[in-house]
């Protein structure tokens, strides 16, 4: 896909609107642009300014500190306990250890919190932008994308937040949350409850998903070429189209146990017909070059990340380097000989390969990019298909083996989902959110939002105990201070 900007002209909004950010200078402008600073009120002059801008928060959320490794296979995927290892010293090993206070893991928490309410600072400048400019200068239906993907993305970046630096909706919904920020302006924003936050969350994205039911080809079936308005509205997978809201919302709603509006979200993606599951014949090749790892039919939303290949390089792949491993007992538990020996992911995507020089260790093969297909590469997954079965699984306690037996039906697992008690249903939905979704930094948020209080984990990866204290990471110490966090959670206890 071809990106419509090469530099980010996009002030950084002052990095002012979380509050730790407002004591960044004025006159700290992110300017990358070769030669000359292009001000706020020029950018948005014209409809390629809005373009340019709307595809500059992609490029920001796309980063290491972000999407490309930290909200993904790094830490995410680390305190979400996906790995027996995570290295024998640095980061990633206090991380596995929650040690949440060490020095170089605040940087990484930190860098998440910064970075997103950057992009959400940016989105907003946007989306003011939007609401002053002439719908006249847009081509057709690009007012109403540009508008719908820029609200979805503040209540993606948004939902994250919420997930990551507050409590569970059923461990506390009424608990303090975070601020809500929808202005691009100097003023602090209130912290929002976890309940409210929702709310924010669910109203942005019904109203994104109005301006795209509209406009974004992927609905209307308007035919798309690489000439129509230089092919801008191509290659939907790639941006927060209509289907990657509504999976979004599917997401949320499930987060806050309304299973009825969790059910009907994920219903609608799946017989939209849009996405497909991933043919055996681009899976079990005889080239590893030509394996699809990461199911690209599969994908409602994605990010393209032209770096990638620099980004996971000795996290998850490389020469006795690799930082993130699992061993043969992860494998034991998560892919059991009895039932998912011809597992497609277990067979092709697991390897030992350079990885440790007497095998005991093994990595995934889902994000590798040496040497591959052009076609499946620079792919970070950010919502598939197989999300929304398991998501009517849980909706749909009743019909929750017949879900998870699509998904194995597609993934070459010839046993059928045998069910004896809830807490069977609950394990075997856990280990298919290990299989689906290893590197792509979802086992964290499943865990949570059952505050679940065992882990697969340890040695042998069996079920370990688990301090829920731990679900809740730190806001920087100078949100806390500058946006009066404290005084603000004293009141909202009152």
């Amino acid at each position: 896909m071809k990106r419509y900007i090469s530099h980010y002209i996009v002030k950084t909004a002052l990095l002012m609107l979380p509050a730790s950010l407002m004591l960044t200078s004025c006159e700290d402008w992110l300017d990358v642009k070769p030669s000359t600073e292009i001000e706020s009120s020029d950018l948005f002059a014209n409809e390629q300014g809005f373009k340019d801008a709307l595809n500059g928060v992609y490029i920001t959320i796309s980063s290491p500190s972000m999407y490309g490794r930290e909200m993904t296979y790094g830490f995410l995927d680390v305190i979400g306990s996906c790995y027996n290892s995570a290295g024998y010293n640095g980061t990633l090993s206090y991380a596995k250890n929650y040690d949440y206070k060490n020095a170089s893991v605040e940087d990484v928490i930190n860098g998440i919190w910064e970075r997103c309410f950057f992009s959400i600072a940016n989105i907003n400048e946007l989306l003011g932008k939007m609401e002053a400019a002439d719908q006249k200068m847009f081509a057709p239906d690009n007012y109403n994308v540009i508008k719908g993907e820029a609200t979805a993305l503040r209540a993606y970046l948004h939902f994250d937040l919420l997930r990551l630096f507050a409590k569970s909706y059923t461990a506390g919904a009424d608990e303090p949350a975070i601020p809500y920020v929808t202005d691009y302006s100097f003023n602090v924003t209130p912290t929002s409850n976890v309940r409210e936050t929702l709310g924010k969350i669910i109203d942005d994205l019904q109203k994104a998903a109005e301006l795209l039911r509209k406009s974004d080809p992927i609905v209307t079936g308007r035919e798309i070429t690489a000439i129509t308005d230089e092919g801008y509205l191509l290659d939907r997978q790639f941006h927060m189209n209509y289907y990657a809201v509504v999976a979004t919302l599917a997401r949320a709603y499930l987060y806050m146990n309304d299973y009825e509006n969790a059910r009907r979200c994920a219903t609608e993606v799946i017989n939209s017909g849009k996405f497909s599951w991933t043919k055996v014949e681009n899976i079990a090749t005889a080239s590893d070059a030509e394996r699809d790892r990461t199911f690209t039919p599969e994908q409602i939303f994605a990010l393209q990340m032209d770096n990638l290949k620099s980004y996971v390089n000795s996290y998850v792949y490389g020469k006795y380097t690799v930082l993130l491993t699992i061993s043969s007992y992860w494998l034991a538990n998560i892919y059991p000989s009895s039932t998912h020996a011809t597992d497609w992911r277990y067979i092709y995507f697991i390897t030992n390969k350079d990885v440790d020089s007497y095998g005991r260790n093994y990595t995934s093969t889902k994000l590798w990019q040496e040497g591959m297909n052009e076609k499946y590469v620079k792919r970070m997954p950010m919502i598939r298909l197989s999300e929304m079965y398991l998501i009517l699984a849980e909706c749909d306690i009743p019909n929750a083996a017949q879900q998870l037996n699509v998904i194995r039906e597609h993934r070459g697992v010839t046993s059928e989902v045998k069910l004896n008690s809830e807490a069977e249903l609950d394990d075997e939905i856990t280990r298919e959110y290990y299989r689906e979704f290893y590197n792509e930094g979802q086992m964290f948020y499943h865990y949570k939002r059952k505050d679940a209080n065992m882990m697969f984990g340890g040695w042998n990866f069996s079920k370990v105990s688990f301090n829920k204290e731990k679900y809740v990471l730190p806001m920087p110490s100078e949100e806390i201070e500058f946006g009066n966090r404290n005084q603000e959670d004293k009141e909202q206890e009152q």
